[in-house]
């Protein structure tokens, strides 16, 4: 994999990201995974890593992570388990981005969603084109979901 990185790589082990918003951080080369597709408004950006977040008492939050660009703008999305919001999910992932994705089984994929966090606002997840990882080979999507069962602005609360 090459990637650009906006701080130096600390040997072929630690990536370190000058990120938008956890500010300087280091990610396990292990860690990165390749996007199939570039998630739609950032083209130039394939390489990400889910960082764990951390509450401010310092201990990590089981529920929300960071999808953190690897790649210049740096960029992080704040992602989460949809089957916490909607016990129900049930996302038909085509066939053809099942094997774009080289998924081979079920156990392989993981599915996150993307979290909108306004100002002033109602806090959403967009439950119409979750993220579609193999864990096995380090790839992911962000796949659009033919039906219109769910929004792309899931309010929670």
């Amino acid at each position: 994999m090459t990637t650009t990185h906006a701080l130096t790589t600390d040997g072929p082990d630690v990536i370190a990201v000058a990120s938008q918003a956890l500010g300087a951080i280091e990610v396990p080369s292990a860690d990165a995974i390749r996007f199939c597709e570039p998630i739609p408004g950032f083209n130039g950006c394939t390489d990400y890593a889910l960082v764990p977040h951390m509450k401010p008492d310092g201990t990590m939050n089981d529920s929300v992570m960071w999808l953190q660009a690897l790649e210049t703008p740096y960029h992080a999305f704040i992602v989460t388990d949809p089957w916490a919001i909607v016990g129900d999910y049930a996302p038909e992932i085509p066939e053809s981005e099942a094997n774009q994705l080289q998924l081979r089984s079920f156990e392989d994929a993981r599915l996150l969603v993307i979290l909108t966090i306004p100002r002033d606002g109602q806090v959403s997840v967009n439950l119409r084109a979750p993220i579609v990882f193999n864990i096995a080979e380090r790839l992911a999507k962000q796949v659009v979901l033919i039906s219109d069962q769910y929004s792309t602005r899931h309010t929670l609360g």
